[in-house]
C-alpha cells in the first residue's frame, strides 16, 4: 500500500469538510515525513442534484490517481458512498498534522488482515452510479490467477447495457483491440502511477 492521503481543505490550507471545499492536498510519504505531492482545486458550490454529487465525485476520484485514501472533517452520505464504493479508505478528521496522518496509515495496517480476509476482490465489473462499472483487474489477477482479462469482461461487455466502464490494469488487453472489439468501444487510457486506467465506452453505431 502506497502511503498517500487525499485531504479536504480550504482556501487557507486548513482542514475542511466537502460543503467548505477549496481544493485537494495530497499528502505522500517518502519514508521520512510527509510531503505535498499534488495540489489541486475542487470544489462542489455549484452542484445541486444527487446525481450530480455523485458524478463530481467519481470526477474528483479520478484527479486522486493511485491516492485511495481520502480524509475529511466530515463526508456526507452521497459522497461517502461513491468513494466506499471504490474501495477507498475514508477517514473523518478533527485535525491536519504529521501524527494524524501516522495515525491513518497505522489504523489502515492493523486492519488490513482483517480487511483482506472479510472482503473480496470484485470478479466482475461493480457499478459504482447509474451506468458507470469500475474493476481493478490488477487486485483481480494477484487474488484470483485463473480469471482472465477476457473472463472477467467479455460477458460483460458483450451482454450489459453500461455508460461507461473504468478499469485499473498495467496494459489493455490484447483481445479488446481486436477489430471486433474496435468498431464497437471507445477506449480512451492515461498513466497514474504504475497503472494504466482505461475508460470503455460503447460507440453510437448506426
Amino acid at each position: 500500500m502506497n502511503k498517500k492521503i487525499a485531504v479536504t481543505c480550504d482556501k487557507d490550507n486548513q482542514l475542511t469538510d466537502f460543503a467548505s471545499l477549496s481544493h485537494i492536498i495530497i499528502f505522500e510519504n517518502n519514508g521520512t515525513a510527509w510531503k505535498i505531492r499534488k495540489r489541486f482545486p475542487f470544489n462542489f458550490s455549484s452542484i445541486k442534484t444527487a446525481q450530480e454529487i455523485r458524478d463530481y465525485t467519481r470526477n474528483l476520484i479520478l484527479k486522486l490517481d493511485d491516492c485511495k485514501i481520502i480524509a475529511s472533517g466530515s463526508i456526507n452520505g452521497l459522497i461517502y458512498n461513491v468513494f466506499d464504493r471504490m474501495r477507498f479508505a475514508i477517514f473523518e478528521i478533527d485535525s491536519l498534522d504529521d501524527n494524524m496522518l501516522d495515525k491513518i496509515i497505522t489504523d489502515i495496517y492493523n486492519s488490513l488482515h482483517d480487511v483482506n480476509n472479510n472482503v473480496p476482490v470484485a470478479t466482475a465489473p461493480v457499478e459504482t452510479t447509474g451506468g458507470i462499472y469500475y474493476l481493478d483487474l490488477i487486485k483481480l489477477q494477484n487474488a484470483h490467477p485463473d480469471i482472465s482479462s477476457k473472463k472477467a469482461l467479455r460477458a460483460f461487455i458483450d451482454n450489459s447495457p453500461f455508460i461507461r466502464l473504468d478499469l485499473v490494469c498495467s496494459h489493455i488487453p490484447a483481445w479488446l483491440k481486436s477489430p471486433e472489439y474496435e468498431k464497437k468501444l471507445d477506449i480512451t487510457t492515461r498513466n497514474s502511477g504504475s497503472s494504466l486506467l482505461v475508460s470503455i465506452s460503447k460507440k453510437c453505431l448506426d
